[in-house]
Formats: C-alpha cells, sequence, structure tokens
C-alpha cells in the first residue's frame, strides 16, 4: 500500500509529456509534410520507454550511488533535448498555421505549403531534424546498455531504506522551547469537547520532517495530568502505509497490554468496540500520510464508542491528512528559536552542555544552529556529529560544507521522504525551485506562471485550466511543508533552508544561481539561471552563458530599486539564447528591444516590469508561444499592433503604464485568462466580449469613452465566470448633466458581472444611482466591496443583503446627505428577522463631506453582528447616529468628524483612534476599558476614565478643559499606564500648574497649539523627568512676551529638544552644568519670531538648528565645546569676534544677510572646523571665500544659490590642503574657479558643480592638478562646450564620472581617459552622446575600457 504513495520518478511527468508531444496531431501532421520518417520518432519513443521502466528504482538509488545519479543526469539532459526538437516542430507547424491564416488566396496558401517544404532540408544548429534525433537514440541506447550494469529494476524497483517506529517513550532533557505549546495542547486534551457531536476529538501536529512532531506528542503522551485523565492510552506509529487492520491490531495490543494472532478486520474491531465502549480514551497517531479520508473511516467505526472527551493526537507532514481526519484543532509546528536551537546544540556537542570553555567554537556553533533554521532534527544532527570535537577547523568543515557531504544519516533522509512520495509532476515542479535561493520570498501567481512557462503543469483530464492546476500543485506542496509561509510579507512564501537543499541536491547541475563572490559550476547542462542584480550588469558578468547553449530561464532576482543591464546583453547575447522559455528584465534601466526578440521561437514568459521601454518591436507578436507579458510599471506608452498574433497569450499585467487604449484585435486573444487591465480607447469600444476565460482580477479604465449601453453589452460581463475582482473607472471628470448623466448609469447598468464576482470596485462614476444588480443578493460571493468619488449619486445602493459581504469601503460621495434604509436593503423594515450585513468584517467611510445623518434600520435582529473595525474618517458635517451598539467590535476610528455626537457601546473593543470627534463618546464597558489592547487613542472629556487602559503607549489629550488635574493628580503615574507617547493639543490652561506628574515610561512629549503655556511650562521645568527622551513645544500663540530659563539636568535622558512656532518667546537660556548626566543630541529652535537671544548648552554631542528667527540677534558666547551648528533665514544674527564656538566642527549658514564678505566671521579661528556650507542670501558676494576666512582644517565646503556669486577666489582657496569635497549648485551668474582654478586643493577626492547656467570653462589650468580626485560631477552647465582643455585624462584617481544636462557639450577628452575611471554617466547631452557613440563616435576610444559606461540611460 506504500507504494500507492509512490506517484513516480522524477522524470516519468517529463517523459509523459514528451510521449503526449509524440503522439499530438500538430507534430503529427507537420512531420507527413515535411516527409520526414515516422518512424525515427516511433524509435525515439521506444528508447525513451525502455529506460522509463526503470526510472522508480533509479529515483531511490540515485542518493546512495553516484554512478546511478550521473545516468540519470544524461536522461533529464535527452529529455531537455527530445523537448526541444517537439517544441521547435509545434511551433514551425504554428507559424506556418498563422500565415495560412492570414493568406487571402489559394495561390499566397500554396506558396506557404512550400515554405514547409524547403524548411525540411534547412539545418537547426547545423544539424537537421533526423539528425538530431537519431543523435538522442544513439545516446539512449548506450543508456539503456547501462541498465544492468547499474543493476536497475523494472517496476517499483528498490523502496527507500526502512526507519524505525517510534515509541511513546521521550527523553526530556533533550527537549527545548516546546513548554507553552505543550501546556496549550495538555489543555486541549483535558477539555471534554462540548461543542463537538463527536465523542471524541482528533488534534493534528502538522510540521516538515524533522521539526519535533513525533517529540511533542511523547511530551503530552507522558504528561501526568494526561496519564490521570484517560482511562485508556495507545501509541500506532502509522508511518506510510495506512493499513486499518494492522493500526487497529496495534490499538488493541497497546490498550490489552498483550498480543493478538488475528488478522481479521471485523474480528478486531468489534474487540476493540468492546473494549473502549464508554471509557475515555487517547490515542495517539504518528507519522500518517495517507490522506484518503476513506482509511480514517474505517478506522474510526470502532472508536466513536468511547466516552465524551476522548482524543486522537495525529502527526502528520501534511494539512491534507488533518483535513481527511477532520482536526478539530491542528498546530502548525515551527521551528525552534535561536536560544533554545542554541540549547539543545549545547547539550549534544559539548561535554556537560558547557560551552563556556570554547569561545571560539560557541562563535562557530552559533552560525552552524542558524544555519539549521530552528529544525531540531537538524541541530540534534550536528550537535552529535561535534560532539568531543575540539578544533576549530572541524567545526569549520561543517559550518561551510553543503548538508549531503556531512557525515551524518539523520537529516537528508528525513527529508528526502517527503521528496520521494511525491507524485512525478509534483517533483518537476519543486525541482525547479532550486532556481531559488535561501530566504528567496516568492509569490504563488508568478511562481504557477513560471512553472507553466516551463511546460511542467499536465493537462487536466478534468479540462482544468492550467492556472488551476498550478494553483493546486502549488497548494499540494504547501500542504506537505515544501513551502511555508513568509513571515515578513503575508503575500509571499519561501523554503526553509533544508529543503531548499533538497532542492538544489535534486536539480543538479540543471539549475544555476550565480552570486557575486562564489565560483559557479556551469556548463551546457545548464538550462535554468537566476543571479543577484547588481547595480550595474555589464557584459562581462554575463560570460558563463556562452556554456549554456540550452538555457531555457534567465531570471535576474532584484537587489536595488533600478540597475543597469548592459545594452549588449539585451541586444546580442539573449536573442542568441533561442531556447530561452522565461525571460525576466524587471526593473531594468533598459529603454528597448532588440527586433531579433523574435528570434526566441521558445519563448513563454516576458517580464519588463519596471523598465525604462516606451515601445515594444512588433517583432513581439511573432512570439507565438508566448504565454505570460508583464509590463507593470514599465514607461510603456502603446502596446504593439498585432497582438492578436499572440494566440498563446494568458497573462497579460498592464498596470502602471502610460498605454492610452488597446489594440483593436486585442479580442482575438482566445486563450487571454488574466488582463490587469482594459483601457477604453476614444472610440468607445470595449472589445472584452469575446474574452469569455478571463480570470482574476481586471481593471477596465476610461469608461468615459463608451459611447453607449450597447456597446457596453458587447463586453459580455455577465459570461465571465471565472473573474475573482473587478475595477470600473472613470477618468474624474467635472459632474456631468443630463442625459449624459443617465447614459452613465445605462453604461454601469449593462456591464452587471457574473455573480461569481468576489471583489468590486467602482471609481469616479459619475451617474445620479447606482444600478439594481449593485448590491444585488445574487452577488453571492462577494466579499469586497469599494465605492469611491462617486459625486452625483445621493444615495448609497442597498447592500445590506449581500449575504458574503466582509469588507465595504465608501469614500468621497459629495452627493450624499444621509444613510438610511436604503443602505440595509429589505432589512430596513422593523419586522424583518434577517439581520442586515450579516457577514461584514470591516467598515470604512472616508472623506464624505456632505454626509449629515446616519440612520440606523431598525430591524429585530440589528445590523452589522460581525462587525469588527468601522473607520470614519473626514465627515466634517456628521452629527450621528452611529449604530448604538455593536457587540464585535474590535477597532473603531473616528477622524476628524467634528460635530459627531451621541454614543456607541461596543463592549468587545480591543483598538481605538479618535481625534477631532466632536461629543462622540465610546460607552464604557462594564469591565470598564482593561481589555483595550490598542496602543494609542485620543481622548477630550477625560472625566469619563478613572485610570487609562494598560497597554495604552501613545495618548494624545485634546481640546480638554480641564487638562490640570491630569498631569497635578497623578493620574498618568500609575503603576497599570505604560504610556511611552504624549500629545497634548488644543487645550487651554487656566491656572499656574503646582507640578507635573508624568509617568516613568514616558518617552516622547508632545506640546502643540495650548494656550496659557506659561502656567504649564513653569512647572514643567522645575520638576524632574529622568526618563523622558523627546520634548517638542510648538504653535505656541502668547500676547505677552516672556523668558524661559531652565538646566538640562532635569533631563538626563532627553536626545531630542524644539522649539518651533513659538510667539512671546524673546530669551531663551538652556544651561548645563559640567558633571549632569545628559543625553542631548539634537536641538531644533525654528520659527520664533520674537526671540532675540539665545543661550545654549556646550555639548560635543549635539547637533544645533536655528531656523527662521528673524529678530534674533545674538548667539550666547558660553558654546566653546559646540560641534554642529546649522542657522537658517536669521537675518539679523552676526558673529562677534568670539561670537563662535572655537570647537566648532561642522557649520551651517543659510539665508543670514548679515553675514557678508566685508565682515569679519572669525571663521579662521575655528581651528576643528571640517564641513561649511553656505547657502542663500549673501547677495553682495561676488568671490569667495576671501583670503584667510576659512580655516586649513577644513574637508568639506558647499557653497549654494548665492545669486551674484562670480568666481572663487584662489587667495581664499590656497591654505585649503585638506579639502576633500567641494560642491557648488545654484549659482547662477558662477563663471570660473578664480585664476589659479584649484590646483591647491590636492586633497580633493570629490567635486560636483551644477546649475550654474553661466559656467563656462575650468581655466586655464583645468583639473590636471588634482590627482586626487576619485568623484566628479557636472550637471545642468548649458553653457560648457567642451572639456578637452580640462585634462581629465590626468586625473590618475578618478573613478566615477557623471555629466547631466549639458546641452552644448560636444567634445569629452583628446586622449584615453584613465584606467581608474570604473563609471562614466552621460545623460541628456545630445551633442557629448553622439561623440561616445558606442564603437562609432569620435570619443569611444578614449572610453572602451571603462567597466561601466551609460549613455543616455543604456549601459555599455
Amino acid at each position: 500500500m506504500a507504494g500507492a504513495l509512490v506517484g513516480g520518478a522524477f522524470l516519468s511527468a517529463s517523459l509523459q509529456v514528451l510521449f503526449d508531444r509524440l503522439a499530438s496531431r500538430d507534430v503529427v501532421s507537420f512531420i507527413r509534410g515535411q516527409k520526414l520518417s515516422d518512424a525515427l520518432l516511433k524509435k525515439l519513443e521506444r528508447k525513451f520507454l525502455v529506460v522509463h521502466s526503470v526510472l522508480n528504482d533509479a529515483e531511490v538509488k540515485q542518493f546512495t550511488n553516484p554512478y546511478v545519479k550521473k545516468w540519470l543526469v544524461l536522461l533529464k539532459e535527452a529529455v531537455y533535448d527530445a523537448e526541444d526538437i517537439l517544441d521547435e516542430i509545434a511551433t514551425e507547424a504554428l507559424r506556418h498555421t498563422m500565415e495560412a491564416a492570414e493568406s487571402q488566396t489559394s495561390t499566397s496558401q500554396v506558396g506557404n505549403i512550400m515554405d514547409m517544404s524547403t524548411w525540411v532540408f534547412a539545418p537547426f544548429d547545423g544539424q537537421g531534424i533526423g539528425s538530431r534525433v537519431e543523435e538522442i537514440i544513439d545516446r539512449l541506447e548506450d543508456m539503456a546498455r547501462d541498465v544492468d550494469v547499474l543493476g536497475l529494476k523494472e517496476g517499483d524497483g528498490e523502496k527507500l531504506s526502512q526507519r524505525w517506529p517510534s515509541t511513546s517513550l521521550v527523553d526530556e532533557s533533550l527537549v527545548y522551547g516546546r513548554a507553552q505549546i505543550k501546556e496549550e495542547m495538555v489543555q486541549l486534551l483535558l477539555s471534554d469537547n462540548a461543542r463537538s457531536s463527536d465523542a471524541m476529538g482528533v488534534i493534528s501536529i502538522v510540521g516538515m520532517g524533522g521539526t519535533g512532531k513525533t517529540t511533542l506528542a511523547q511530551l503530552l503522551y507522558n504528561d501526568q495530568r494526561v496519564k490521570e485523565h484517560f482511562d485508556l492510552k495507545a501509541w500506532v506509529c502509522v508511518s506510510e502505509e495506512f493499513d486499518p487492520i494492522r493500526v487497529t491490531k496495534t490499538i488493541l495490543e497497546a490498550i490489552n497490554s498483550s498480543t493478538s494472532n488475528t488478522t481479521d478486520l471485523n474480528l478486531l474491531q468489534v474487540q476493540l468496540k468492546e473494549r473502549i465502549n464508554m471509557k475515555k480514551f487517547l490515542l495517539v497517531l504518528d507519522d500518517v500520510w495517507n490522506e484518503d479520508s476513506c482509511g480514517w473511516d474505517t478506522l474510526r467505526t470502532p472508536l466513536i464508542v468511547g466516552a465524551k472527551g476522548s482524543k486522537i493526537i495525529v502527526t502528520t507532514r501534511s494539512t491534507k491528512v488533518a483535513s481527511a481526519m477532520r482536526a478539530v484543532h491542528t498546530h502548525c509546528l515551527g521551528g525552534l528559536s535561536s536560544e533554545d536551537g542554541w540549547s539543545l546544540f549545547k547539550k549534544l556537542a559539548f561535554e556537560n552542555g558547557d560551552s563556556s570553555g570554547h569561545p571560539q567554537l560557541e562563535a562557530i556553533g552559533e552560525k552552524i544552529v542558524h544555519k539549521c533554521q530552528g529544525l531540531p532534527l537538524a541541530i540534534k544532527a550536528m550537535g552529535s556529529l561535534l560532539h568531543s570535537k575540539v578544533e576549530a577547523r572541524e567545526w569549520d568543515d561543517v559550518l561551510n560544507s553543503e548538508l549531503w557531504d556531512l557525515p551524518t544519516d539523520a537529516v537528508l533522509p528525513a527529508l528526502r521522504l517527503s521528496y520521494y512520495y511525491l507524485p512525478s509532476n509534483l517533483k518537476r515542479c519543486f525541482s525547479y525551485c532550486s532556481i531559488f535561493p535561501k530566504d528567496y520570498e516568492f509569490e504563488k501567481e508568478k511562481l504557477v506562471l513560471l512553472w507553466m512557462a516551463e511546460d511542467l503543469l499536465e493537462q487536466s483530464k478534468s479540462k482544468k485550466r492550467l492556472e488551476e492546476v498550478g494553483n493546486l500543485y502549488f497548494e499540494e506542496l504547501l500542504s506537505k511543508s515544501f513551502f511555508q509561509n513568509s513571515v515578513s510579507n503575508e503575500s509571499c512564501f519561501v523554503m526553509h533552508d533544508l529543503v531548499n537543499d533538497l532542492a538544489q541536491l535534486v536539480s543538479v547541475e540543471f539549475s544555476v544561481s550565480l552570486e557575486d563572490g562564489k565560483i559557479c559550476r556551469v556548463s551546457e547542462k545548464t538550462h535554468h539561471l537566476s543571479y543577484l542584480i547588481n547595480d550595474y550588469d555589464v557584459y562581462e558578468r554575463f560570460d558563463p552563458l556562452s556554456q549554456m547553449k540550452r538555457l531555457r530561464t534567465f531570471l535576474p532576482r532584484r537587489r536595488y530599486p533600478y540597475a543597469y543591464l548592459s545594452n549588449r546583453v539585451v541586444h546580442h547575447l539573449l536573442p542568441e539564447m533561442k531556447y530561452l522559455r522565461v525571460l525576466c528584465l524587471n526593473n531594468y534601466h533598459i529603454t528597448d528591444l532588440p527586433h531579433s526578440i523574435e528570434k526566441l521561437k521558445h519563448l513563454r514568459y516576458l517580464d519588463l516590469s519596471g523598465t525604462s521601454i516606451q515601445k515594444l518591436p512588433e517583432s513581439v507578436c511573432n512570439l507565438y508561444n508566448l504565454q505570460t507579458m508583464i509590463l507593470w510599471d514599465c514607461a510603456l506608452v502603446e502596446l504593439p499592433s498585432r497582438m492578436e498574433k499572440l494566440i498563446n497569450l494568458r497573462y497579460l499585467d498592464i498596470r502602471r503604464t502610460q498605454v492610452k487604449e488597446m489594440p483593436s484585435d486585442i479580442c482575438k486573444l482566445k486563450n487571454l485568462q488574466s488582463l490587469s487591465t482594459f483601457i477604453v480607447g476614444q472610440n468607445g469600444g470595449l472589445r472584452v466580449g469575446a474574452l469569455r476565460e478571463l480570470s482574476g482580477s481586471l481593471v477596465i479604465s476610461k469608461l468615459q469613452n463608451v459611447g453607449c449601453d450597447r456597446d457596453a453589452l458587447e463586453a459580455n460581463m455577465k459570461d465571465k465566470k471565472y473573474l475573482d475582482e473587478l475595477e470600473f473607472e472613470w477618468d474624474n471628470e467635472n459632474t456631468d448633466v443630463g442625459g449624459v448623466v443617465q447614459n452613465r448609469r445605462d453604461i454601469l447598468s449593462s456591464l452587471q458581472p457574473h455573480t461569481n464576482l468576489k471583489r468590486l470596485h467602482i471609481n469616479s462614476f459619475s451617474g445620479l444611482s447606482f444600478p439594481a444588480w449593485v448590491g444585488d443578493p445574487s452577488f453571492f460571493n462577494l466579499v469586497d466591496l469599494g465605492l469611491h468619488n462617486c459625486n452625483n449619486c445621493s444615495s448609497l445602493p442597498p447592500l445590506g443583503q449581500l449575504p458574503s459581504l466582509k469588507h465595504l469601503s465608501i469614500s468621497q460621495m459629495k452627493g450624499v446627505k444621509m444613510v438610511g434604509s436604503e443602505f440595509y436593503g429589505n432589512a430596513s423594515s422593523s419586522n424583518t428577522i434577517k439581520p442586515s450585513f450579516p457577514s461584514l468584517q470591516t467598515l470604512r467611510f472616508g472623506k464624505m463631506y456632505n454626509w449629515e445623518k446616519w440612520l440606523c434600520c431598525g430591524c429585530r435582529r440589528g445590523e452589522f453582528p460581525r462587525l469588527q473595525e468601522l473607520c470614519i474618517n473626514d465627515c466634517p458635517k456628521l452629527t450621528g447616529k452611529l449604530p448604538k451598539q455593536l457587540r464585535s467590535l474590535k477597532k473603531l476610528q473616528i477622524i476628524r468628524c467634528k460635530l459627531l455626537v451621541g454614543s456607541l457601546r461596543a463592549p468587545q473593543i480591543r483598538e481605538w483612534r479618535m481625534w477631532y470627534h466632536g461629543k462622540f463618546r465610546l460607552k464604557r464597558p462594564a469591565c470598564g476599558f482593561t481589555n483595550l489592547q490598542t496602543s494609542e487613542i485620543e481622548i477630550s472629556d477625560i472625566s469619563q476614565w478613572e485610570e487609562l487602559p494598560p497597554r495604552i503607549q501613545m495618548l494624545t489629550i485634546r481640546e480638554c478643559d480641564s487638562i490640570e488635574w491630569v498631569l497635578e493628580e497623578g493620574m498618568l503615574q500609575r503603576s497599570t499606564c505604560l504610556l511611552q507617547d504624549l500629545h497634548i493639543t488644543s487645550c487651554r490652561f487656566s491656572r499656574p500648574l503646582h507640578s507635573v506628574g508624568l509617568p516613568t515610561t514616558l518617552k516622547s512629549l508632545d506640546i502643540w497649539k495650548c494656550t496659557k503655556l506659561e502656567f504649564l511650562l513653569h512647572a514643567l521645568l522645575r520638576s524632574h523627568h529622568p526618563f523622558l527622551e523627546r520634548l517638542s513645544i510648538s504653535d505656541v500663540s502668547s500676547r505677552n512676551s516672556f523668558s524661559l530659563s531652565f538646566s538640562l539636568s532635569i533631563f538626563p535622558r532627553l536626545n531630542s529638544l524644539e522649539f518651533s512656532d513659538f510667539e512671546g518667546l524673546k530669551f531663551l537660556s538652556i544651561s548645563f552644568s559640567e558633571g549632569d548626566p545628559t543625553s542631548l543630541n539634537r536641538l531644533e529652535i525654528r520659527k520664533c519670531p520674537d526671540l532675540v537671544y539665545i543661550e545654549l548648552p556646550a555639548l560635543e554631542s549635539a547637533h544645533y538648528h536655528i531656523t527662521r528667527c528673524r529678530k534674533l540677534k545674538l548667539l550666547a558666547h558660553t558654546l566653546s565645546s559646540l560641534l554642529r551648528l546649522s542657522i537658517t533665514d536669521c537675518p539679523e544674527l552676526w558673529f562677534q569676534r568670539d561670537g563662535l564656538p572655537s570647537n566648532l566642527r561642522e557649520l551651517e549658514i543659510s539665508s543670514c544677510n548679515q553675514l557678508t564678505s566685508q565682515v569679519d566671521w572669525g571663521l579662521e579661528r575655528l581651528t576643528s572646523l571640517t564641513k561649511f556650507t553656505i547657502s542663500d542670501g549673501c547677495r553682495d558676494m561676488e568671490s569667495f571665500p576671501k583670503e584667510s576666512l576659512l580655516p586649513s582644517t577644513l574637508t568639506f565646503l558647499r557653497i549654494s544659490n548665492l545669486p551674484n556669486l562670480k568666481s572663487l577666489d584662489s587667495n581664499g582657496l590656497r591654505h585649503l590642503t585638506s579639502l576633500t569635497t567641494l560642491s557648488i549648485s545654484r549659482c547662477p551668474k558662477f563663471q570660473s574657479f578664480g585664476e589659479e582654478g584649484l590646483r591647491h586643493l590636492t586633497s580633493l577626492t570629490t567635486l560636483s558643480i551644477s546649475q550654474c547656467p553661466d559656467f563656462q570653462s575650468f581655466g586655464e589650468e583645468g583639473l590636471q592638478h588634482l590627482t586626487s580626485l576619485e568623484k566628479l560631477e557636472m550637471n545642468f552647465l548649458p553653457v560648457l562646450e567642451s572639456l578637452r582643455e580640462v585634462g581629465l585624462q590626468h586625473l590618475t584617481s578618478l573613478k566615477a564620472l557623471s555629466i547631466y544636462g549639458c546641452h552644448h557639450l560636444q567634445c569629452l577628452t583628446k586622449e584615453r581617459l584613465p584606467n581608474s575611471l570604473s563609471r562614466m554617466t552621460i545623460w541628456s547631452c545630445p551633442l557629448l552622446e553622439d561623440g561616445c557613440q558606442f564603437e562609432k563616435g569620435q570619443d569611444w576610444e578614449y572610453i572602451a575600457h571603462i567597466p561601466r559606461i551609460v549613455i543616455g540611460g543604456v549601459l555599455y
């Protein structure tokens, strides 16, 4: 019976595909038309049949016999080659069929036939079809002769080595990290199945091989509480063969503590029934594989007589087993945490589990444990392997070895068993996943499309679509733990590292992943390639492709949001990879595809998403096998005109492109299953009626172009039963009137979809009302509905009786003033027993600017019985009334609804966010708000609170008139409060505070737009706040002038302090005493219009920002240790001779008009200054810097937006010998670097000049003296014409050269640029781009050696 689990060897499915192809009508007809002998292909089939007969045996022996593994590799190679030949034949037959269909006369049809006959003798890769087939036959005959030598047998052949059965005994000293799971499951075992009609309850433990399912079951089985709870217990190791006779016999023997000799199932079941009748029993079925519920039904028959509360524990690798056994609870067992994994490893690897004496081995061991990814079996195997080994070299060998190379026979067999019992078609799909590296997150839909492109999906006998077959395959692998849900991205999946190792093992050298810094084994056998994208993927990186003659998959993996791919790869290399089936170029900055793309006649999957391609070559339409074309987020403006030739296209994604309308004949793509968007063109045609097979999601946009309802009817939306998601979009137009409005409604009425629809969104519909089908209860599958920006509608459609609706979103409907009985549908009557919105879980209203009233339906069963989340945002006129009671509500959000009144009772409320919510109140539940789990709330009437919810982390108190007692009475300091962020907003203080009591957990305090704030500040700034890390005081309006003076000693942990929009503040003094603890690293004083004087503490770690303090005149003289200072838009400020701190390291000055070239700034005395930025203002400054203005310590100088600056002063630059970075930008009159240029800046590594429209040249000296320069940028210098005199060839350290937007620049150099240069970018410089044209331009010979050259956005 175990054999029934084996679906066949890996290559069985591949060979079956071959046999089907050999028998297909297209191939047979083509062969006869070409006068090619049928006998040759029949002989090929017979030879494959010979080797096919021993595949199952070879599948097992490959893991122990390297010669068998090599034999399978050779066979797989032959299968690939035969597939290629048959695919060429089928493709050529398809081409001639297409050409014949286009032909208009019988004469031209005859001509096509003559073309076919001449094609027979045309060579394929230097060989004819016949000779290629004969070559494969010769290889197969050699392999057939090797069958006996290798000892391969027909049929199922040799079985996997027998595993020891599990027992109920467990060594608890080797169990870590399962205490919590065990306790939860013990409680399940001790419960009495009160909600179940069965006396017994099935509890399943599901996980991949090696996760410790059996160990957990043993812990439960041996728990003392469990032993005392059950009358009878039995443990059965079921394993691969689910034999009801053996299992029943084992249960009976365990209960009776004696052996039984009978094998009669009836007798055994009768005895078992009598023995357990009305007894509470516990049965463990360990390692169950059988997914057929019939076997389980046979086994459970005598068990149902047990007493209430009986339990069965099932351990399995498949969730389908749990479903077949009708488990009432399923626990998916994950891996161990890093800490628990390390504890287990230490226990086994070190004497007495003590690693403290081996710190070097500890470091390596932790990496080994990480490699095991929490799999207990792997951790045990590694720990046992390294037990008593004390040489670091031996541990490193284990760390750096592949799993299958290690001398342990524990991990791989456990995982291999799961693979062994996969059907052959799933083995192929799983093996293909070896192309993904470890930790790679993949999407289900994309993977199914890749499988389909590689011909890995079998045509279903039940006529299922290929996409459905692929989804079934995926779910099967997911249920068996080959795939796992990603923790970081819920829409993606991953493979466990050890499962990935298994995929690498079974795929051998046919799949390769190119990684930087790693040596890859590539050969002619490599058919599938993936690699990690670099920011610049140069041509030389793809040298290995020259060996991959049969490459089928070219799959880059994204690392950068945008990257460059060499134009030579796209135009010359890839079109020669003629066996490619998958070509992915997503997120590369490529601007076009070559016409030669049509050479890729096998291509089925083309992904150009995120590229800069605006137009596809028409030759794309000659890719007759193309199934998937992904153009998402590329720069495409139109689709090819002959798209109808892509007769096999099934998936087309054009979301976020600039395509304006669809090609006229797109309706001829009869195989199209998924179309992301249909864009209605100006002619108003909605040509999707013939696309009956459309599935998945579809957006129909620009519906304003549909002329009449007759055109809409032709779309046949009612017939599209496979569509799950549908979105209707009109452009956001001005409000329509009269007949146009009625026409909009008629059009939407004619677009009524099939009732199978699950998600519907209608955007910018401008009719006065929705058609009757919107909200019709016949849409029994509709789960998600959205109505957005439908401004002419004065009422909402009747949605209350949609039986499955879970998520409803309504926004930007300006015409709606009242939501009443019409919204609830037939449930609006008070006599109606049926509740409205029976399944709704989330309800969102947003930007309903004219909505005033919400009337409840008044039906006896109420409304929204299952509503868990209610969000009402930006409804400024809404007064009420909300439903009075929402028993299931867990999350409530009301934001910017200032007129809202009333109250709501929600006993299960967990999350609550309310801002500007008028006088609306959430009624206090009987148990108080202790169940509130939200991390943030906003309140105004704080009197309803006796204490804050224990889990609250962020609190906003807005427009509260009794704020003083909250801060004084200690409500915020109670022990249950975990508050971290407090916002006090728009509150009025009426009296001075005696004290301020902040919770010890508080880290951030924001005070905004409060009146009479001085009443708070004086108390706040004399109290001690030992845990506060951030303080912000802003938008303060005061008629009276006042001063603030305080010491940072009251804020020992404060790292950010901000005063902004602070009227009335005239003097600010912040002191700091040496020896006091302080953490301040950022102080910002911004937009304080009355501030005249600032005295700041001198802190080495702090960065001070002073911005838009227009009356500020003086910074105090106590800043001797200040390191970083930024001053912006303080026009009255000027520096006295001692006005800047002597230890200042970074200074930024912007829009400070008192600072002119005639004023002595005293900067030369700042002997620690390294970074200086000057920008804006300084209108009389024509030359900068004057002699001795800047200190010689300067390493960074940025000059920006000085309106009258004409040149740099050579005298002021002469002594800046430490300067490494110089940037000049947005100086409209800047012309030169002075008489001596930059020759004295001998340490300069980065030079940037940009947006200086008068800049013409770098002077006579040029840049030739800058031998340390590594990066040179020239951007938007419109009058610059030549760089030949600059001396670029002398910049021997130059690594990067960038030139942007220099429209008149035409000459780059007169000599070869230095060998140090690794990247050059020229963009939007038309004349220079011509001169640097690849292999043609006048300057090309001087730059050809640069590894990364980007010209006009193209990497060469």
